[in-house]
């Protein structure tokens, strides 16, 4: 799971075209042929074809051993030899299974080759770390050090007025804290610094930041050309160079040389995409993790796990006697860490070319870490119950999945939390897009409560996954008591969408008490034609017993029945109509989004 973004963002009027157009194709789908989830019923063993966390513990000590083998080439960097050895891994294993076809999608990366970011002062290098997107310098560049002022005297730089002192060319250091890293760097440079350098504030005990660390792995927006160069220091160097400028004689002001080595190329990665042979092409459920992590570790939490979980699910899929009856499309995402780029090009490239396969996509599954070591049981909060996940569009459906899972954890009395459905993994492409989606999450950045402790076990007041993103996210600290809950959710998830069994069926009208049979319409026999025979000739049938699996109760879809299989229903002809308005719309449109940094 990524911390930031490194994709630009789409422009309102091209995300509200992409969304137009598939909320036309997935809701003109979805009045075509809608259905309702079946919840376990009391005491009833919810069906997850027999997916469990030894079957993915198999698959995640493989894609470890793998990383770790390339320890020293980026781990499973998404342009890296481990990240190639891991995704043959998994084409043998989906390949193996004779049950899909496999394939791999290749898409343009923007990326960044970093060198070096510094500020020098006095003889004395404070050596800084890069932002995703901010330019660099063509060479050493020198000008005095300024700051910003805000009212209550501080250096936020989040307000115009802050930068009213600051000499224009300067090199302009601001702390972190209040607006975005993007918002500064935006100040900065239309007040004209001539470079940015934006030092770490204190953090919160919790986070183990100490005042020498440096920001890493942290998103300044899209790319901007027009920007100044801009770069980050430790909290230590930032508070020592302020008080040197704030100390400074108004006639000999401090000055500093800036380097901010910085490259912006493009290059290709991929994605491997399985599309099982057996289920109804025209009705597909995609269940998706990032194969690709960072290269400060190993990723086996993030994601190896979540992948091993695909791996495992496609041998169940495999396996099982009855065979699913919608077609289901597996995914393990390329370059996710960098901006869900593997995801959002794969669901863009249908926008663009393929609107109608992006229409026969009926619901998204995301498994994005699932294996923390101070873990919790997270649904993707797709109702809002807990977080009101301002400004993301959670499409029709995606209630109806976020029930699955916690219908099943409530079957076998698993407690439960609400994950907060910000869009900050691979499912964000998808429902910018109208995809219903969901997905689980074992926590990771996000400090643990007294009560999720109770309720989950583990250390609170910490990060739910203390080696996120670093050199200790390996195979010993994957929890596998997590791995243990999570997986057989993961395969009670797919077959409750991709097999009709798992589907309500239609409701048969009762008869009305008291109500006479309708007249005969044929006139009776008057009389027998032979005689009667004195026994029985063959033993009466038994009541006849209704009977649950795969295919049981007919075709269906997954969303909650909107009565268009109703008689007379107007709604499938409306939904025709739909698809073919987004067919119109959805050429050439492409949606991307991102999260903010402060």
């Amino acid at each position: 799971m990524p911390r930031n973004t490194l994709h630009p963002t789409a422009s309102r009027a091209r995300r509200a075209s992409a969304v137009l157009a598939t909320s036309a194709l997935v809701g003109g789908a979805l009045m075509i042929a809608p259905a309702a989830f079946a919840a376990p019923a009391p005491g009833e063993a919810p069906d997850d074809l027999g997916l469990t966390g030894a079957d993915v513990m198999t698959h995640l000590t493989e894609l470890a051993d793998i990383t770790e083998s390339f320890a020293d080439q980026g781990y499973r960097t998404w342009n890296g030899p481990g990240y190639e050895a891991a995704a043959q891994y998994a084409e043998q294993i989906l390949e193996g299974t004779g049950a899909f076809t496999v394939s791999r999608q290749t898409f343009d990366v923007p990326y960044s080759e970093l060198g070096e970011a510094s500020l020098t002062v006095d003889g004395t290098t404070y050596t800084g770390s890069h932002f995703d997107n901010s330019e660099g310098t063509d060479e050493p560049y020198t000008a005095t050090l300024a700051l910003p002022l805000d009212a209550e005297g501080t250096h936020i730089g989040c307000a115009a007025t802050d930068y009213a002192t600051v000499p224009a060319g300067a090199i302009v250091l601001i702390q972190r804290g209040v607006c975005t890293f993007e918002e500064k760097i935006d100040f900065a440079s239309a007040a004209g610094a001539g470079s940015v350098f934006v030092y770490n504030n204190e953090r919160p005990a919790e986070e183990g930041v100490s005042p020498d660390d440096q920001l890493t792995n942290v998103g300044s927006g899209p790319r901007n050309e027009e920007d100044s160069p801009a770069a980050t220091l430790p909290q230590s160097a930032g508070d020592t160079l302020a008080a040197l400028v704030e100390a400074a004689a108004a006639d000999a002001p401090v000055e500093a040389t800036a380097v901010i080595e910085k490259q912006f190329l493009v290059s290709q990665t991929f994605n491997v995409i399985a599309d099982s042979i057996a289920g109804d092409p025209e009705d597909t459920v995609v269940i998706g993790a990032h194969l690709d992590g960072v290269a400060e570790g190993p990723g086996v939490n993030d994601n190896a796990s979540g992948s091993a979980a695909v791996l495992a699910l496609a041998e169940k899929v495999a396996a099982s006697e009855v065979p699913n009856d919608k077609r289901i499309r597996l995914a393990l995402w390329g370059a996710e860490e960098i901006g869900l780029l593997g995801s959002t090009a794969y669901v863009d490239d249908l926008v663009q070319n393929d609107p109608a396969e992006l229409a026969r996509i009926s619901a998204y599954l995301n498994y994005d870490m699932i294996g923390s070591e101070n873990f919790t049981v997270g649904v993707y909060d797709a109702d809002r119950s807990t977080f009101p996940a301002d400004g993301v569009t959670i499409p029709d459906g995606s209630v109806e999945i976020e029930k699955i899972y916690t219908d099943y954890f409530d079957s076998i009395e698993q407690p439960w939390i609400d994950s907060e459905y910000s869009g900050r993994s691979d499912y964000q492409a998808f429902i910018d897009n109208g995809i219903p989606s969901g997905g689980l999450f074992s926590g990771g950045d996000d400090i643990k409560t007294d009560e999720q402790a109770e309720l989950f076990g583990g250390t609170p007041g910490v990060f739910m996954d203390r080696n996120y993103h670093t050199v200790d996210d390996t195979l010993a600290n994957v929890n596998r008591n997590s791995i243990d809950i999570f997986t057989p959710a993961i395969g009670h998830a797919a077959f409750a969408l991709a097999w009709d069994a798992a589907v309500d069926p239609e409701p048969t009208p009762e008869p009305t008490p008291g109500e006479p049979s309708p007249d005969p319409t044929t006139e009776p026999t008057p009389e027998p034609t032979g005689e009667p025979t004195g026994e029985p000739t063959a033993t009466p049938s038994p009541v006849p017993t209704a009977t649950t699996g795969p295919g049981a109760n007919g075709p269906g879809g997954n969303l909650p029945r909107t009565g268009s299989d109703v008689a007379g229903s107007p709604l499938p002809a409306i939904g025709i109509g739909m698809l073919a308005l987004g067919v119109i719309v959805a050429a050439g449109t492409a949606v991307v989004r991102r999260r903010p940094q402060q």
